[in-house]
């Protein structure tokens, strides 16, 4: 009879060191093949993505994108906002008497025209009495709007008798959406003027080439691009979703001195019982505020994001290539109401393109944008300056532009009422 002999150690060694080198060389291929081929599950959407491998720059990491943006806070460490001391000469929002907390935003009915608004404006609430508590309007009924004295000069809105800290620009992109477009004008002016900032309310429009696939970075570039080529003296940008209306006017819009503000923390749904959600730390979407220093420093958007999704992700990128953090103000006044409205055609390649961001940092962003899009017509009113805008202007076009189309340089203001 015969006796089994045990597999000696350098035998068990040699195994081991076959199965280690079997693993890593499975482990190596599957992280290759994600670069071709990934499958992503993020907030909510599974979907299958083709990179073109010849726009992936070679021996870059590529991580579980859900994974990173889940998991990564881009709050300034020391999260202070600035807290200016009473200065007469140069009132900080904090100081206003007209502040009251909670703000009583305004649904008004469908059939509202931007006429209407203007028209609220510049003679209804001016005309209030003083011991008259409510405003009716055929748009909308018991509104406690107070008349709190401004005066409309040069395209900027001034509180009387005050001076603003900063000088204010709302900048607001669309594609459509106009019912959500009035009713955010119609609130947001009473909202800026509680606090006496001093600015004005800008539109960007994409209204060219027509397809459902909207690119709001360059809207945002384009605008910025405009804004810097005027007199008016804008010290804070305020990039503003269309669908959000703040609650508490104690959420100060004005920018920080050293940081970009991030204000969008916890969001309700209009008519939705299950109250606020607090979005992800890596979020910067939804109400941005910097000035055009910080927005030079990150080269602004990116032009490339057609479609809804990985702009805002993009753009947070940005802010960790460049060292940024955001400050965000105090969890009980940073609360919105988002208006209903129909979700955009998702960007099915915005994981490819989120793959290798910040080396496009340079290339592809504000510095980029007078030859990528064209704005076509300006309609100035004292409510808004609405843009609208060609954002494919290197496409070759079947007819000759009109002859209000016009480069960004020289723009030519066509001042008319809104319809």
């Amino acid at each position: 009879m015969h006796s089994r002999r045990l597999c000696s150690p350098s035998c068990i060694l040699i195994v081991s060191l076959i199965l280690i080198l079997i693993f890593t060389t499975r482990c190596q291929y599957k992280q290759e093949n994600t670069v071709d081929n990934q499958e992503k599950n993020f907030i909510g959407s599974t979907e299958v993505i083709s990179i073109p491998a010849s726009t992936i720059p070679t021996k870059y990491l590529v991580v579980p994108y859900y994974e990173f943006v889940m998991r990564t806070s881009i709050t300034c460490r020391k999260n202070k906002i600035d807290n200016p001391g009473k200065n007469p000469a140069n009132l900080y929002p904090k100081y206003s008497k007209y502040l009251r907390g909670p703000f009583s935003y305004v649904i008004p009915s469908t059939n509202i025209t931007f006429d209407d608004v203007e028209q609220f404006y510049i003679k209804t609430l001016v005309n209030k009495p003083k011991n008259k508590q409510m405003i009716e309007t055929h748009f909308a009924k018991n509104i406690t709007f107070e008349n709190i004295p401004y005066v409309f000069k040069d395209g900027l809105w001034f509180p009387v008798g005050v001076t603003s800290a900063q000088r204010t620009a709302i900048l607001v992109t669309l594609q459509g959406r106009y019912y959500n477009a009035k009713t955010f004008l119609l609130n947001i002016h009473t909202f800026l003027r509680r606090q006496q900032l001093t600015y004005t309310v800008i539109f960007i429009e994409q209204v060219a080439p027509v397809t459902p696939r909207f690119n709001k970075g360059r809207l945002y570039n384009t605008a910025i691009n405009y804004l810097e080529k005027q007199s008016l003296n804008i010290t804070c940008l305020i990039l503003h979703d269309v669908d959000l209306i703040p609650e508490d006017d104690g959420n100060y819009y004005t920018c920080e001195r050293n940081h970009p503000k991030h204000t969008t923390i916890r969001v309700r749904k209009l008519n939705d019982t299950r109250g606020y959600t607090r979005y992800y730390e890596f979020l910067v979407g939804g109400v941005l505020l910097l000035t055009f220093d910080m927005y030079k420093q990150f080269n602004g958007f990116s032009n490339l994001y057609w479609g809804w999704g990985g702009e805002d992700d993009d753009l947070a990128l940005r802010f960790i290539e460049q060292k940024m953090c955001v400050v965000r103000p105090t969890y009980e006044s940073a609360i919105y109401i988002a208006l209903q409205h129909p979700t955009g055609k998702r960007n099915s390649a915005r994981f490819g393109l989120l793959t290798w961001s910040t080396l496009r940092l340079y290339t592809d962003g504000y510095e980029q944008i007078e030859s990528l899009t064209r704005i076509v017509h300006i309609n100035q009113t004292s409510i808004v300056t609405h843009l609208q805008l060609d954002v494919d202007a290197t496409r070759d076009h079947e007819h000759s532009a009109s002859s209000n189309a016009i480069k960004i340089g020289g723009i030519r203001t066509i001042r008319t009422k809104p319809v």
